[in-house]
């Protein structure tokens, strides 16, 4: 993709998740490991490999997270999350200005919201723009699970080019009996969750949960807003299998936004991999990364947040390009948790095994990865302002 060389700011962050409601509950959820994972009850689970799920906790989501009817089905779920989300994202702003705000939100459901006269089903940004007051262009995009990180790199171009004043961009899903039971159908599911680069990989965990992020061009951001610069994106799609990543297709999507950003892969200081915990996934991003990098991988801090989440859909390129964000912002990198014991192929990763953030007092480039079935991969890179 091309930014068309205006540099695009981010100016303010919203989440909501098994971590918890709000960004500073993502960072201690991240730099604790902790999140809510109750057994899924909505539905009917028999035969699944994995009956818990990552929720949003507990004691909050009746008061944080409004709807028209919160309808343990799922029907309205992800709109309901997503509109948490975007609302954090815009506090501070001048409601005046909200009307030519773009929304761009990925989801791997598209059907998810049920139809309006005059909308088509599944359009989650035109529905969660007209509940939050958002008044610019609503685009949905469903890229499995990169849609979160595809979302931002359309908002990023769209604020870019001129289209739109201001952006909010990322993803957000509900857990659905379609989610769960098809993966699981696809022998995804893991019956510990996501547990990145260990030797006890065997597959995903579920969450639910939003995250967006607030672009804005850097010349035209308020002093002291921005925390960060989105310097470079990369999409491809390389669908030579539906479930079997392609290590070529993720190489390439981090090069695209490499070079988007102007830069080379020795000025990365840290990479947030997509790492999800599959046998196949994490092998082909590893490689794919060891081809970018070379022999400078090992030196460069590595780690997954799927660890802590599980993964949230089309949710989870957003909330990963969000935790990015708050690396750069505290200069420290949360850990893989549920790695241990990593699988000796990693063993030369530096997989960040700590129990707390490690500090990275010159952390100045960071890199996310976001990987779909069907080869849907996308890169995104941010840089301290």
């Amino acid at each position: 993709m091309s930014g068309g060389g205006l540099p695009v700011a981010v100016t303010g962050l919203g989440s909501c998740g098994p971590g918890g409601v709000g960004v500073p509950a993502l960072w201690d959820a991240l730099g604790g490991g902790r999140a809510h994972r109750p057994p899924v009850t909505e539905f009917d689970t028999a035969g699944a490999t994995l009956r818990a799920a990552g929720r949003v906790p507990d004691g909050v989501e009746g008061d944080a997270v409004e709807g028209d009817a919160f309808e343990k089905d799922g029907r309205w779920r992800a709109l309901d999350l997503a509109g948490t989300a975007v609302r954090e994202a815009v506090d501070g702003l001048d409601t005046g200005g909200l009307g030519r705000v773009a929304l761009v939100l990925g989801t791997t459901d598209p059907g998810a919201v049920p139809p309006r006269p005059g909308r088509f089903p599944g359009d989650l940004a035109a529905a969660c723009a007209e509940r939050t007051g958002l008044g610019g262009e609503a685009v949905t995009v469903a890229n499995a699970s990169a849609s979160g990180a595809a979302a931002v790199a359309v908002a990023r171009d769209l604020v870019a080019a001129g289209d739109a004043p201001a952006a909010v961009a990322g993803g957000a899903d509900a857990v659905t009996d379609l989610a769960l039971l098809g993966l699981n159908s696809l022998r995804t599911l893991g019956p510990e969750g996501c547990r990145p680069f260990s030797t006890r990989r065997r597959g995903i965990g579920l969450s639910e949960g939003a995250a967006v992020l607030r672009l804005e061009p850097l010349d035209a951001a308020e002093p002291g807003t921005v925390l960060a610069v989105l310097a470079g994106c990369g999409l491809t799609n390389a669908t030579g299998h539906l479930a079997a990543p392609d290590p070529a297709g993720i190489e390439l999507a981090v090069r695209l936004a490499l070079t988007d950003a102007q830069l080379a892969a020795d000025d990365v200081d840290f990479v947030n991999a997509h790492g999800p915990g599959t046998r196949r996934g994490d092998t082909a991003e590893v490689a794919a990364l060891r081809a970018v990098f070379g022999d400078r991988l090992p030196s460069v801090p590595v780690n997954s947040v799927k660890g802590a989440l599980w993964h949230l859909q089309g949710g989870a390129g957003a909330v990963e390009a969000v935790a990015c964000v708050l690396s750069l912002v505290h200069r420290a990198v949360t850990p893989t948790w549920g790695a241990a014991p990593v699988d000796p192929a990693f063993g030369d990763l530096d997989l960040v095994l700590e129990d707390r953030p490690r500090p990275v007092p010159g952390l100045r480039t960071v890199l996310s990865v976001s990987c779909g079935l069907g080869g849907m991969n996308t890169a995104l890179v941010f840089r301290r302002p």
